[in-house]
């Protein structure tokens, strides 16, 4: 074996001992009530990568974590009510949880608190209460968060009808790369709602959904293709390209 396979064998073992140091001391820190570390395991224990996966273990950890306030066991607490992991599914408890981190500021927490109130799940159905929600998390920059704000701005649920608002929340998830939000951006450019009706920017948006596998967006470019002339949509193919390989850099 040469020197260089003899360095990587090394370099592995080494960050294997590493991590099981860092673990033991996780495991004894947890075990001494340490929030943080009660949280954190808890979380390894659901992913299951570094220790194997136990949801009893995990829900102990993040219960005990999660009655010491810390928003990031509640919220992952949620989760588990939420998805029935380790526990029988309880919309009810998941909102309990969900609700007392987004009280606190989490943002993945605010984002759910939205869903479940708009799917009425733990709740009787409240488009205010899921508008307020989702509000929140999308002013703190939450993708999907942001999509559903323009969805409820087009539809004037919870809030007024207001198209424009909408176009503004659909670019800004649009721009991170969000295939539902570049949807409904080009549909937005292409009837001309909320924004000036323009055909070119409806399919540069379109595109970009579409590659990324949205049907809807593929059909609305079969119909927009017979609008516009083969070297603008050569132009805008390429623009795309550009798009795409900046935003994937």
């Amino acid at each position: 074996m040469n020197l260089k396979g003899l360095l990587l064998i090394f370099c592995i073992s080494f960050s294997a001992v590493l991590w099981a140091d860092q673990l033991s001391d996780l495991k004894q820190r947890a075990e001494q009530g340490d929030v943080s570390a009660q949280t954190d395991l808890g979380v390894e224990y659901i992913v299951g990568i570094d220790v194997p996966r136990d949801y009893a273990q995990a829900h102990k950890l993040l219960l005990a974590a999660a009655q010491k306030g810390n928003k990031l066991a509640q919220y992952n607490l949620g989760l588990m009510y939420d998805l029935g992991e380790g526990v029988a599914i309880d919309k009810q408890v998941a909102v309990k949880w969900f609700q007392k981190a987004a009280e606190q500021g989490d943002v993945p927490a605010q984002f759910h608190m939205g869903l479940m109130y708009v799917h009425g799940e733990g709740f009787v159905r409240h488009y205010e209460e899921a508008f307020k929600w989702f509000q929140k998390a999308a002013e703190q920059g939450h993708t999907l968060a942001q999509v559903n704000l323009g969805l409820m701005y087009v539809r004037g649920e919870g809030a007024a009808k207001d198209l424009e608002t909408a176009v503004k929340w659909f670019k800004t998830a649009a721009e991170k790369g969000d295939m539902i939000a570049q949807y409904h951006l080009g549909l937005s450019y292409l009837e001309g709602e909320g924004v000036k009706k323009d055909l070119s920017e409806a399919y540069f948006w379109l595109i970009l959904s579409s590659a990324k596998g949205d049907q809807h967006a593929h059909e609305l470019i079969n119909e927009l293709e017979a609008d516009l002339t083969a070297k603008k949509i050569t132009a805008l193919q390429k623009r795309a390209s550009e798009w795409n390989a900046k935003f994937l850099n």
